[in-house]
């Protein structure tokens, strides 16, 4: 099943998943929910919201539990097969790792694969949860991994908060090949999943000429995950600052409170100098994974942002489908990167302006359209003052960004006079 080429199906309540009834709203969490017992991936506060929720329900419970059906058919195939010199009679006690090299299983690999992608479109907690065992299991039959399926499971995993072992994963992936060629060779000869615990914050040393697009983007949501914590972190102690007399207990308990990544509690732990380093070091890995992603395809960002009606590259629509609702449901990070793109849009209006006439000319489109889409192209060259302006708390017209504007202002006028002086001598 191709996953659908609108992103807006991606876009559910902003924020971590979370047990929660469709109906109600997305920040309501009920712990007494009972499951849909068709698909098994949705939960309801009561009868009545169950009820209510059918007529937008039916169609996918319907499908969800065919295919079920499907993959139970399919797996009771492959495990009371009738031998033959191409057909183990038990694939799944002979042939772990090499699953896909036997025809006769990939029907069951297939809908099985299926079933994951129509569990991650449901956006659920229990959905989604159930869609990553099925990945992870997908690739431990077929470690060569000719369905693609690792291209799923790092965004799938930042969805669930699992940051580490999303990271693991990667490093892992783009390392057990020490010829970093994951398109040739026998996978089942290198090591399986074996990165456990490595440092999220370490340099990206790691990463080759050649990576996959879905690591290089869900790296950077991992990396901008944790800069939104830090900013969390450094505006929440300020807030704290005031309340001398607030045990040190709470204060902690109240910081922790306002972090999302798993991760982030090694950053609770830094001082206020600590912190801002380790902001500065993931900054310039985000600006590293910009940059990186921008040369393996410069269409991803302007995907990103204006999701583009001409026909693109099957890679990028695949990426963008896979990692798009991890982008949605990280809160803070579209606002900071449209932030970053709005301060490119401001400062490069100018510079740009010969170049944007030109591409209107050609292209048919508006000076304004033609603006947005540079201004995604400089986005990494901007993003440290979407960084600091986050964290500002004084007025707007004083944030770091406007500082920047206004100095540039002063510099161009200052220039101007300059200039004036020396035609008049010259005169």
């Amino acid at each position: 099943m191709p996953f659908p080429a609108n992103i807006a199906l991606y876009k559910g309540p902003i924020g971590p998943l979370v047990q929660r009834c469709p109906l109600c709203p997305p920040r309501l969490v009920t712990s007494d929910l009972r499951r849909c017992t068709g698909c098994l991936a949705l939960s309801y506060c009561g009868h009545e919201h169950q009820t209510a929720h059918r007529p937008q329900h039916k169609s996918v419970c319907k499908k969800l539990k065919k295919v079920r059906a499907v993959v139970a058919k399919e797996e009771h195939k492959v495990r009371h097969a009738t031998e033959t010199n191409n057909v183990p009679a038990n694939a799944f006690a002979t042939h772990v790792g090499r699953f896909f090299n036997i025809v006769s299983t990939r029907p069951y690999m297939l809908v099985r694969f299926e079933l994951a992608k129509r569990l991650l479109l449901l956006g659920t907690v229990d959905a989604v949860t159930e869609g990553l065992e099925h990945l992870r299991d997908l690739l431990r039959l077929s470690e060569d991994d000719d369905l693609g399926v690792r291209e799923l499971v790092p965004g799938t995993m930042l969805r669930l908060d699992l940051d580490q072992e999303c990271y693991d994963f990667i490093k892992w992936w783009e390392t057990a090949d020490p010829g970093n060629d994951k398109k040739r060779g026998d996978k089942t000869l290198l090591p399986f999943l074996d990165v456990h615990g490595a440092d999220p914050l370490e340099d990206l040393t790691f990463l080759g000429e050649h990576n996959d697009l879905s690591s290089l983007v869900c790296l950077l949501i991992l990396k901008l995950k944790l800069l939104i914590d830090i900013r969390n972190i450094k505006v929440t102690r300020h807030a704290l600052s005031g309340y001398r007399h607030l045990p040190i207990e709470m204060k902690d308990q109240i910081e922790l409170a306002t972090t999302r990544s798993p991760l982030s509690k090694k950053l609770h732990l830094m001082s206020h100098a600590s912190l801002l380093q380790t902001e500065k070091k993931l900054l310039a890995q985000c600006v590293t994974l910009g940059a990186a992603i921008d040369e393996a395809n410069p269409k991803f960002m302007l995907y990103l942002f204006f999701d583009p009606a001409q026909p693109l590259r099957q890679e990028i629509v695949l990426v963008m489908q896979y990692t798009y609702a991890t982008f949605w449901e990280t809160e803070g990070l579209f606002g900071l990167l449209n932030d970053a793109r709005a301060c490119a849009a401001r400062d490069a209006e100018h510079d740009i302006i010969d170049s944007v006439r030109a591409k209107k000319m050609k292209a048919g489109t508006t000076s304004g359209e033609t603006l947005a889409t540079e201004s995604a192209k400089r986005i990494w060259e901007y993003l440290h003052y979407a960084v600091e302006n986050a964290s500002f708390l004084g007025p707007v017209s004083e944030r770091p960004f406007e500082k920047h504007m206004k100095n540039k202002k002063n510099a161009d006028q200052h220039k101007k006079c300059t200039e004036n002086k020396d035609d008049k001598k010259n005169d």
